[in-house]
């Protein structure tokens, strides 16, 4: 549910190479999603652990650090933001995805899991992932449909303008207007949100 890459694809949707210019896109947000968990994953299952764990001790601690600080962040930004006078407008490199080429996409989208929100759901991803008792092809498997469920939000715009473009149009101009005016407050509260869920599972986990 990250706004950012969503308004991004939306605003490749509506732009005069939509179909590969989107397409691309999706697959270099896919690339990234697979390659951090991937390396998180492969990090966390080098460090050396007492064989009788299933999971690491330190591992859900990590998840209520993670989580406190998202929320801690989430929430500070989310009222400084309707402090405001008037309605923020996303950063101006946001924007420039509209005049994005199929590989300037591609790369745009791999670049996209470099934020911070990204980087700290691939981060616990990964760690659950990597220090859980499983073989390689169950962590395949397991990092495979972390990806899907990440990118499907982006993904499931694109295959719906591919699959009828007259009927998504009206919708992603409606998306496009509401993101415009709403994605930095919604990206704060769904980072504060998120942030919560790690700390319950964490909290959960340990006790």
């Amino acid at each position: 549910l990250s706004v950012f890459p969503i308004l991004a694809v939306v605003l490749l949707l509506l732009s005069k190479d939509p179909a590969r210019a989107s397409i691309a896109y999706a697959l270099g947000w896919l690339t990234g999603v697979v390659g951090l968990v991937a390396l998180f994953a492969v990090g966390a299952n080098l460090i050396p652990r007492d064989m009788s764990e299933t999971m690491p001790w330190w591992v859900h601690y990590v998840e209520i650090v993670v989580g406190a600080g998202l929320v801690v962040a989430g929430t500070l930004a989310a009222v400084r933001e309707r402090r405001r006078s008037g309605d923020a407008e996303p950063p101006r490199w946001l924007l420039a995805a509209r005049d994005l080429g199929p590989r300037r996409a591609f790369v745009f989208g791999v670049l996209m899991n470099l934020r911070l929100k990204n980087l700290a759901l691939t981060l616990a991803a990964g760690i659950a992932i990597g220090g859980a008792d499983i073989d390689f092809f169950a962590g395949g498997v397991s990092v495979a449909l972390f990806a899907v469920v990440g990118v499907s939000s982006v993904a499931g715009l694109v295959v719906a303008f591919l699959l009828s473009r007259e009927r998504v149009g009206p919708v992603l101009e409606f998306l496009n207007r509401w993101l415009m005016s709403n994605a930095s407050f919604v990206l704060k509260i769904s980072i504060a949100v998120i942030g919560a869920l790690l700390i319950g599972i964490g909290v959960f986990a340990i006790a």
